[in-house]
């Protein structure tokens, strides 16, 4: 005789399995999970980490620049590209990477924030600036469009200007600042400034919360151009390279030969600077850090951060 197991049992028993193997998948799953975010915390926090120490290393840079330039000011009162602060910083080997940095005089370039003397146009700072733009094959409208995102008014400078009306209607809407440019980078805000002619003169312009000169022991020969009407490629490669560089006084650049025919008010023009850019790089495997530290150096020799900016890999 033979005896079978009753189908209900059978029934049971299959559940029962499939129960356990459901139960099985699902502390898998949820292990699986619990793995996975244990290893993002992880990287996480790695990650982390080595932004805080990619960022010491930035403040370690930002001390050695400020001793370079204290060492200036005991070596000599004028600056000049032969000083020992414009020596960059080749690839230096980190632990986790290398880094990088250079120094490099802003009063070299032009000041924005020089386009207003005490709330009124700078009618010689904004002939200079137009000659720059003309020179990069820039529209010099946007030279009023500079002073009157920065001037107290509302009114309109010219029609193909801007203020808040112009302003309100982007998208996103904002105001114009009304106050002196703290940063170059608005200049992307202003009305039919691309992103081609930006680039064009960053390495010309510069701004600071003050009116400065121009240094011309290190203005390029491109600066040097602007200095008066009508000056050619030519005379401006000849002012870059005159034989009485450097300049201990403002005096021996104007009587030099290479200034033969040329007038420029002496009052916008300087042999020593106080503003400065560290510009660095730290490379910690996957991790790099790009940043700008905008330096000021009193006449004391004095020197303090005033501004730092971390920066993309494409910028």
């Amino acid at each position: 005789m033979n005896f079978s197991e009753p189908p209900k049992i059978r029934s049971q028993g299959g559940i029962a399995l499939m129960t356990v193997m459901l139960v099985l998948s699902v502390v898998t799953v949820v292990l699986v999970a619990m793995s996975s975010d244990r290893q993002m915390d992880i990287r996480r926090t790695e990650n982390q980490l080595r932004t805080i120490q990619a960022w010491e290393y930035v403040y370690g840079l930002e001390a050695w620049a400020i001793k370079q330039l204290n060492i200036d000011v005991t070596n000599n009162l004028y600056d000049d590209l032969t000083d020992k602060w414009n020596k960059p910083l080749t690839s230096k080997p980190i632990p986790e990477g290398n880094i990088q940095a250079e120094i490099v005089d802003l009063q070299g370039r032009i000041n924005l924030n020089n386009l207003l003397i005490d709330g009124e146009a700078s009618e010689e700072d904004i002939l200079r600036l137009k000659r720059l733009l003309i020179n990069l094959k820039i529209n010099t409208d946007l030279v009023d469009v500079m002073l009157d995102w920065i001037d107290a008014d509302m009114e309109l400078r010219t029609p193909n200007s801007a203020e808040d009306e112009t302003y309100s209607k982007f998208i996103p809407p904002y105001r114009s600042a009304n106050v002196a440019f703290s940063d170059v980078s608005e200049l992307l805000r202003l009305k039919g400034m691309t992103l081609k002619d930006y680039k064009k003169l960053l390495p010309y312009i510069y701004v600071a919360n003050e009116r400065t000169p121009i240094n011309i022991n290190t203005a390029s020969a491109v600066v040097l151009r602007t200095f008066a009407p009508d000056i050619t490629k030519n005379q401006a490669e000849s002012l870059y390279n005159a034989s009485g560089k450097p300049f201990k006084e403002i005096e021996e650049f104007l009587k030099d030969e290479a200034m033969a025919g040329i007038v420029i008010n002496k009052e916008s023009i300087s042999v020593a600077s106080h503003h400065f850019l560290l510009s660095g790089q730290i490379d910690m495997g996957k991790n790099v850090l790009i940043f700008d530290s905008q330096l000021n150096r009193n006449d004391l020799g004095e020197v303090k951060v005033v501004k730092r900016l971390r920066k993309g890999v494409n910028e």
